[in-house]
This record gives C-alpha cells, sequence and structure tokens, in this order.
C-alpha cells in the first residue's frame, strides 16, 4: 500500500516539474540574443542606461519586420561567451568573424566590415603618413595587444616600441602625451571616443589594416534564427533603414580624412589664377551688360513712370470710392439720428397738446421728449467734436487728475443704467504702483472712458460689465470688459471709424451715430495713447487703453 502511494507521490511531483519548466519557457523570449555593453558606437550602455548602437539599431529593426519575440541584453564580452557555449543564449551580435572555418556556430552575412588604421595628434605633427613613420627612430606606438597588429608595425619599421592599453578611452588619450608617435585603433571606435572628449585635433590616416566582417553568431540549434537574421538584413538593405542606422552611428566616425591636405598651397596658387580669371571675364561680362542696360534704360524708366501712375490712380479712385462710401453712411446715420428723436419730439409735443391724457401719462411723454432732446444733443455733440478732432482744433489741456475719484463718479453714473437693465457694473483696481500726481486732460480722458462704459452697457443684455484700473508711475491702463454680443473679426479693424458700428448700418438692433468709437481713438491719439480691442461674438468684447503720465508744467 505505501509503495503503491510513493509511486504515485512521484508521478505527481514529475508532472509538477514537467508543467513548472514549460510555463517558465513560454515566460521566456522566443530567442535570447546578447552583445557586448563597451563597444561604442556599435554596441554599448549609454549615460540613460539604456542599451544602443549601430548592431541593437540593425537588431530591432529585423524585429519589426518578422515580429519575433528576441530578448536583446547586454554584458561583459566573455561572459556572453561562455552563455552561447553553454547553450544559454540563442546568438551573439557585433562578433567578428574568425579568419579561420568554425563549424560549432552559424554566421549570418556581415552586418559591416571594420578595419584598423594610425591615428595621431594634429597639435604636434603637421603632417603624418607610413613614409614619415617609417623614417623614425625608435616610435612609441599604443595599441591593444594583439600579436597581428605588433607585427605589422614591426613590418614597417622594426624599430618600433610599444605601450600597451586595454581601454579606448585611455587610448585616445595617449596621443596627448608628446612621447606618443600615435596609435593602432578600429577608426569608427577611436573616433567615437575623439569625438566625445572633444579632442578634434586627432586625426586618422586612410590606410587600413586589419580588415573584419561583423555580424551575428548564431548557435547550431537555431538555424531558423539565423535565417530571419540574413533575411531581415537583405530586407532592411533594400528599404533604406540600413543606411539610415549607418548614417547615425557610424557615417561622422568613418569619414575619410583630405588627401590632398599636402597639397594645399598648389591648390590656393591654382585658385588664385582661376579668381583672376573669372574677374577678367565678370569684367568684360559687366561691361557688355551696362552697354545693354543703357540701351534699355529709357524704357524701363518709362514702365516704371506707367505703373506709379496707374498706382496712383487706382489709390485716387479707391480714396473716391471710400469717400462715396462714407458720404452715403454720414447721410444715412445722420437722417437716421437726427428724425427720429426729432420724430419723438413733435409726436408726444402733439399729444400733450390735448387733455385726453393723465398727469403721469403726460409725465411719461416729457420725459420721451426729454431723452429725444438729450440724443440729439449727443449726436450734434459728436459731430461737433469730430469737427475738431479732423481741423486739428481740439487740443489737451494737461493737469493734475485724480483718476480714482473720476472711476467713482463714473461708476455711480452708470450704476443705475446697468440696474435698469439688471446688469452688474463692477469697477476694480489693480495694485497701484506710484503714489506720484497723474497729470493727463481729465476732460478728454472722461470722455474715453465714458464712451466705453456706455457702448458696453448698450451692448450687454446679461452678465456684467467690468471697468479694471492700473496706475503707475509711467502710465496709466484701463480695461472695459463686457459680456455683450461681441464684435465680428472683420469689422474690428474698422470700429474706430467714423459712423461705424459693429453691425451693419441699416440693421443694426441698437440706436447711435457711430461716433463714439472714432471721437474716443481720437482723444486717445491727442494723449499720445494707444487703444486696441480684444472680442469674440455672442462671448463680450474688451477695449484696452494706455494713457502716458505727462509732466506738470510750471
Amino acid at each position: 500500500m505505501r509503495a503503491k502511494f510513493n509511486l504515485s507521490m512521484r508521478h505527481t511531483v514529475a508532472l509538477f516539474i514537467l508543467l513548472a519548466a514549460l510555463v517558465s519557457k513560454s515566460l521566456q523570449a522566443q530567442y535570447e540574443i546578447k552583445l557586448s555593453n563597451s563597444y561604442p558606437p556599435y554596441n554599448f550602455v549609454n549615460e540613460e542606461e539604456d542599451l544602443v548602437g549601430f548592431n541593437v539599431d540593425i537588431l530591432n529593426a529585423i524585429q519589426d519586420i518578422y515580429d519575433t519575440d528576441i530578448n536583446l541584453q547586454g554584458g561583459e564580452w566573455y561572459s556572453i561567451n561562455e552563455e552561447l557555449n553553454n547553450g544559454k543564449i540563442h546568438a551573439i551580435a557585433g562578433t567578428h568573424y574568425p579568419g579561420s572555418p568554425d563549424n560549432d556556430y552559424i554566421y549570418t552575412r556581415s552586418t559591416i566590415n571594420t578595419s584598423h588604421c594610425f591615428l595621431y595628434n594634429g597639435n604636434y605633427k603637421n603632417k603624418f603618413s607610413l613614409e614619415y613613420f617609417r623614417s623614425l627612430k625608435k616610435p612609441l606606438v599604443a595599441l591593444w595587444q594583439n600579436d597581428v597588429l605588433i607585427r605589422y608595425v614591426h613590418s614597417i619599421n622594426p624599430t618600433a616600441e610599444f605601450i600597451f592599453v586595454n581601454d579606448y578611452e585611455k587610448l585616445v588619450m595617449a596621443l596627448d602625451r608628446k612621447d606618443v608617435t600615435c596609435i593602432v585603433a578600429q577608426k569608427v571606435a577611436a573616433m567615437y571616443y575623439a569625438t566625445k572628449l572633444g579632442k578634434d585635433y586627432i586625426h586618422s590616416l586612410n590606410h587600413q589594416l586589419l580588415e573584419r566582417s561583423m555580424g551575428f553568431k548564431v548557435a547550431k540549434s537555431s538555424p531558423e534564427l539565423a535565417e530571419i537574421l540574413n533575411n531581415g538584413l537583405e530586407v532592411i538593405l533594400a528599404n533604406g533603414q540600413y543606411q539610415q542606422i549607418y548614417n547615425k552611428w557610424i557615417e561622422p566616425y568613418a569619414k575619410r580624412s583630405n588627401p590632398w591636405q599636402s597639397y594645399y598651397k598648389y591648390f590656393l596658387l591654382s585658385g588664385i589664377i582661376i579668381s583672376v580669371l573669372s574677374l577678367f571675364l565678370l569684367t568684360a561680362n559687366y561691361v557688355l551688360k551696362t552697354r545693354i542696360r543703357s540701351k534699355t534704360k529709357d524704357l524701363q524708366h518709362q514702365l516704371e513712370v506707367n505703373s506709379e501712375i496707374m498706382k496712383e490712380l487706382e489709390e485716387q479712385k479707391n480714396k473716391a470710392e471710400e469717400s462715396d462710401r462714407m458720404k452715403s453712411a454720414f447721410l444715412a446715420n445722420m437722417s437716421h439720428e437726427i428724425r427720429t428723436p426729432m420724430n419723438g419730439i413733435l409726436g408726444f409735443t402733439e399729444l400733450l397738446r390735448t387733455a385726453d391724457y393723465s398727469s403721469q401719462e403726460q409725465e411719461q411723454f416729457i420725459q420721451v421728449i426729454e431723452q429725444s432732446g438729450n440724443r440729439m444733443l449727443e449726436t450734434i455733440n459728436n459731430i461737433i467734436d469730430v469737427s475738431k478732432l479732423e481741423s486739428g482744433i481740439e487740443q489737451a489741456q494737461h493737469k493734475e487728475m485724480n483718476i480714482k475719484h473720476m472711476l467713482i463718479e463714473l461708476h455711480d453714473f452708470f450704476i443705475r443704467e446697468a440696474k435698469v437693465k439688471e446688469i452688474q457694473l463692477i469697477l476694480e483696481e489693480k495694485e497701484t504702483t506710484s503714489a506720484q500726481p497723474f497729470v493727463s486732460d481729465e476732460h478728454k480722458l472722461n470722455s474715453i472712458l465714458t464712451n466705453l462704459i456706455k457702448n458696453a452697457i448698450k451692448f450687454t443684455s446679461e452678465g456684467y460689465v467690468k471697468v479694471t484700473y492700473h496706475i503707475g508711475k509711467d502710465f496709466a491702463e484701463f480695461w472695459v470688459s463686457d459680456t455683450g454680443i461681441g464684435i465680428a473679426q472683420h469689422k474690428q479693424a474698422s470700429i474706430f471709424n467714423q459712423f461705424e458700428q459693429g453691425e451693419g448700418a441699416y440693421s443694426r438692433a441698437y440706436e447711435g451715430s457711430g461716433l463714439g468709437l472714432s471721437i474716443t481713438k481720437g482723444y486717445v491719439d491727442l494723449l499720445d495713447g494707444a487703444i486696441r480691442v480684444e472680442s469674440e461674438p455672442q462671448k463680450g468684447t474688451t477695449f484696452y487703453v494706455r494713457i502716458p503720465n505727462h509732466e506738470r508744467v510750471g
């Protein structure tokens, strides 16, 4: 009985282990690929601790094409090779292909070819070449300890001596030593560090040595991965992605040095000769052009004169049309603004002659007559004010004034009208930054604010009218805002013209001569101030006025 129980337990444990293995395998990526994390710009960990570089972007591009689940990680070169040998990962990216056959692994097609070269410090040596290096006695060369490189350098100069460095940054910095003749290093990696360290005086020879292919080293057990990588490389080579990746990571550091630098003086001399010849040809060409230009000058002048005449005629035509429009607007507005209150006065005066109305009704008639008379008087006063402004008779009379007191009086005057329309009239003061007297024309500033507040109340049926002001040392600012009908964008540029309102002259729903804002603009200009408007239809309008503080005279 106990034996059967133990057998059953063993089966249960075995099934549990098998299930755990399957779950663990399902949680892993389809392929595990690693590469060195310290071989820039091919593959390295940047300052943000991200694995980046040429080979990383190549692999990501292939992964996007095949939608393959690949887990890409970095590590130490020796460790990741051990992991591939032990079957813990499927491939290594960025590996150099061996010079002899290797049947233990699958090598994909090359992603890039690398090579070594001589690099030197331009601050210490203006000219460097293999011939120059061959002529030196016991030159000191810094490089990685590599038998092939050592033998190659000795084949050029048998007296060469070496210092061995196992870090690219230290290898590049070795060129700052005056006793170091040059270094031999992988060109792209060395120039990457030279650029990173800001050593623009480090140059490379175009002579290449130890050329090797770089690509993917894949485990024999993953031939399908090798096929994906090979096919993916073909695709990105064809669609241009490879070139983009190459230009991003390799091109800045793989540029060839100019082999013609030693012939600079000859180029310079040739350039001078060519410049002299070009100057001679340009001079001859100029003489010919001058002669041709002199023959056509009269014709061009006549064309310009004709063009100016046509332009002036067009301007005069536009002015005449504008004058006709303004005259029509004037007649239409004045006819309306004088005839309407006059009809009210005459009509209700006729009613008062009869005795068929009560004293209360007669009082209402008198109020209508009074309102109509005030409206006519306001229209006449506006016409007089506009005439004074246009003729230059109106002048500013500057004197010390109390802006705050004036605004309180305006608020008290208009609050009744606002209450009748059931809207709020708000007076708000921003922080005053100056206690010195303010000097300006009180009458004209009062007229400016009166017109703006009156218009705001007139065109607002609900909500509020808000007057905000700020008194500074050099100027005073005023904002008159409302929640009224607003002004269309295309109308905002013309509202300061005479007889203009936000609505059309014949279809507007609000009375008024259309002279108020024109007078306001004229008074603002007289006071050397500025005025502007911001508005949105059906949401409201804000007028901004800025008036300078004039120095008191006497």
